[in-house]
Order: structure tokens, then sequence, then C-alpha cells
């Protein structure tokens, strides 16, 4: 018997079979047991996963596309020149808002806030 044997018969003893067989069986106990309880709800469970599947696109596609258009507008739309930046800052510490705060004013509503604007929002 060559020492890989005695170190699979010792292993499979002590219950260790390594990650990827243990990961092997954890996915297909979770498989089976899914099985399970759909048949124990009543529904009939296809002999194949591929039975009449087209292979056409999942159906979250297009919401994972929309997700990702209005991350870029987000990242789009804080990015200004670094001048530009500066300025509403300065601005914005004059006016005791945060910058962001400041920020948002200008693209939620297309105004710039003053100092009676300012003193509204406040309130």
């Amino acid at each position: 018997m060559s020492l890989a044997d005695i170190q699979a018969r010792a292993q499979a003893k002590a219950g260790y079979a390594g990650s990827k067989l243990r990961a092997h069986y954890f996915r297909e106990a979770e498989k089976a047991k899914r099985i399970a309880d759909l048949k124990a709800a009543g529904y009939v469970v296809p002999l194949s996963e591929w039975l009449g599947h087209n292979n056409g696109p999942a159906w979250d596609v297009a919401q994972l596309f929309v997700v990702y258009c209005w991350e870029n507008a987000v990242k789009a739309a804080w990015k200004v020149p670094q001048e530009t930046a500066i300025r509403r800052a300065r601005k914005a510490a004059r006016l005791g808002f945060t910058y962001k705060q400041y920020a948002l004013e200008i693209m939620e509503r297309s105004r710039f806030p003053d100092e009676t604007l300012a003193a509204q929002l406040k309130h």
C-alpha cells in the first residue's frame, strides 16, 4: 500500500476528503434538498435542468444593465474639473454647507445656492 493510499484512507476515516470534494458534496446535497422540497410542494421536476431551456439570456440581464448604467451616470455626475470642485467647496463653506450638499443642490434643482436660499434650506 502506497503512502498516498494510506493518507487517503486516513482522511476518509477522519471524514476529511478535501475542500473540492466537500464543496461538491454540499452542492449536490443542496440540489437534492431543493428537488425534494419542490416535489413535496407538488411541482413536477424535469429530468434535465436544460429541458425546455432555450439558452437565451438570463431574465435579470436587463436589470443588471440598468444598474450598470446608473452607476456610470452617478460617477459621471460627480466628476467635475478640479477648479470647479475647489470653487464649489469654497462657496459651500461660506454658505455653511458641505461640498456634497452644495453639489447635490446644483444637480437636483439646477440652481446655485446663495445666501437667501441657504437660509431657507437650513430651516
